[in-house]
């Protein structure tokens, strides 16, 4: 019976290199020991999580006949309103708040002003700016979701203690930045791709 050859070290550093060039990143600080299972393992949770938030997010909206981007947008409106009426937004702050397009959510707030959920209104100290409020039927909403909105959340983020809770919002703010930069470069990476293939 022959015997089975020796691996040598050339043959072990070539299929470490190649382990190491199918890894899907590549930081230092995101791999255990050379692997990374548990990146792949955080983001598989963190786009589990993300498809609950959008489930929620639907169910609330459809709740009071809304899209989840309407949704989303007569809760940015709202949460301004609410916290202070100095920082009341026009169409390019809800844009900038929800990693949008100004165009799009033009779009989707001419629709919610037409429903008499928002309205828009001239800007007190700049008469050429128009600011975005909750309308009636946007003031009713917000009473009826209310409830609602708290005993779903409470389970969502029940996880959360306060210290957590901070971490958090710190963390996904940052990432949501560092999200902008990646869509862009994953879109430019595929527009590159298809110019080489034509």
């Amino acid at each position: 019976m022959a015997s089975k050859p020796k691996t040598t070290g050339a043959v072990v550093r070539k299929a470490a290199k190649s382990r190491r060039d199918l890894l899907s990143v590549s930081r230092p600080p995101l791999l255990v020991d050379g692997s990374d299972q548990e990146f792949r393992a955080l983001v598989h949770d963190l786009m589990a999580f993300s498809h609950h938030l959008e489930a929620c997010r639907d169910g609330f909206g459809a709740r009071v006949g809304l899209t989840g981007v309407q949704y989303e947008i007569f809760m940015v409106v709202r949460a301004a309103d609410v916290a202070d009426e100095a920082r009341r937004l026009g169409v390019s702050q809800v844009a900038e708040r929800l990693h949008r397009s100004g165009a799009f959510i033009t779009l989707e707030v001419n629709k919610l002003v037409a429903k008499k959920i928002l309205k828009k209104s001239s800007d007190p100290s700049d008469g050429r700016r128009v600011i975005l409020q909750l309308d009636t039927v946007g003031e009713r909403i917000a009473q009826t979701l209310a409830p609602v909105q708290q005993q779903v959340n409470d389970v969502l983020f029940a996880y959360l203690d306060r210290a957590r809770f901070k971490q958090l919002r710190a963390l996904a703010s940052a990432l949501a930045t560092s999200g902008d930069r990646a869509s862009a470069l994953v879109q430019y990476l595929v527009r590159e791709a298809d110019s080489h293939a034509a």
